[in-house]
């Protein structure tokens, strides 16, 4: 799957994707100019990693895909607090047990967040959101994260 998501950036020129891909499911964030843009990648993403999952483990014909949720982030304050909680994401499930292990996993985008505004300023923003529920689904209480306090960086601190 981590693969699928760098021929995103790659094939649709869709940069910098915000990512978590946990054992049962995965969160994805990024910008796009255009909605259609939306199918393919789902197709890259799901077809991609479908196609190599079977070819690999010689599976047949079987769904391997449930549901699917969309969310709009229409706000500034929402993309910052639904970037922490993605790259917490495997933190929330006890995936990893530490920052530093979630550091090191490259299943997480928290080191390129890090790298970007700072450790203690992803850390805190991590904090915030963590214990923001899933459903079965793995959909989050947008009501929720959108309570959570979570300070928003300078703009000066946001790199590109």
């Amino acid at each position: 799957m981590l693969d699928q998501i760098k021929k995103v950036e790659e094939k649709l020129g869709i940069s910098t994707p915000i990512y978590s891909i946990a054992i049962n499911h995965y969160h994805l964030k990024f910008y796009l100019k255009n909605g259609l843009d939306l199918s393919k990648i789902k197709q890259l993403i799901h077809g991609g990693t479908s196609y190599e999952y079977k070819k690999r483990y010689k599976m047949k014909h079987r769904e391997m895909w449930q549901s699917s949720n969309v969310l709009q982030i229409t706000s500034e304050e929402m993309d910052w607090k639904i970037t922490g909680y993605i790259a917490g994401n495997l933190l929330k499930h006890k995936e990893v047990s530490t920052f530093e292990e979630l550091k090191n996993n490259p299943f997480s985008c928290y080191q390129k967040l890090a790298n970007q505004y700072g450790e203690k300023v992803i850390n805190d923003l991590i904090y915030c959101v963590i214990n923001v529920e899933e459903n079965a689904d793995a959909e989050v209480d947008i009501d929720a994260i959108k309570e959570a306090k979570a300070s928003i960086p300078a703009p000066s601190a946001k790199a590109g």
